[in-house]
């Protein structure tokens, strides 16, 4: 094998300009592209951090939202029960009175039911008492007797 100056300046040549053709078309094109694309994903990044932190602020909002709400929740329960515990004792209160009441009602209905059966058993106590003194005397009674001796046994008894 010979060598040749001119080939060898040939070779060199063609080496440079390849290299200049593909530095242009190739490596230049494929330096932006991926330039672009990492710019792209650096984007994404920021949108994806982003987003993580509105959704932590969201999610500390909720939990926010979610402790008052809870809060809130406890303090209707907290009323709801000091009514409900109003309204038993007014409830209690009302039937005791409604009992007194009914009592009350039943003693004086009881007394004036007493009274009526003590006049009726006045009543029938004096008229045995007065057929029996009939009897023992054999001889009518007059009304005006009969008055009498019911008002001296009701003062005896009375």
């Amino acid at each position: 094998m010979e060598f040749h100056l001119i080939d060898f300046i040939e070779h060199t040549l063609n080496i440079v300009v390849l290299f200049l053709l593909l530095r242009t078309f190739l490596y230049q094109p494929v330096r932006k592209f991926m330039r672009d694309r990492e710019a792209k994903f650096a984007q994404e990044r920021e949108q994806i951090d982003e987003s993580r932190t509105e959704a932590d602020t969201l999610k500390a909002q909720y939990e926010l939202s979610m402790r008052n709400a809870k809060l809130e929740a406890e303090k209707l329960a907290e009323v709801k029960l000091r009514s409900a515990e109003h309204e038993a004792e007014d409830l209690r209160k009302k039937a005791k009175q409604d009992a007194q009441l009914l009592l009350t009602d039943a003693m004086a209905q009881a007394a004036t039911e007493r009274d009526g059966m003590l006049t009726e058993l006045k009543s029938h106590t004096a008229e045995l008492a007065v057929d029996i003194a009939e009897k023992i005397l054999e001889r009518e009674v007059k009304p005006e007797d009969h008055q009498r001796v019911i008002d001296s046994f009701f003062d005896k008894v009375g």
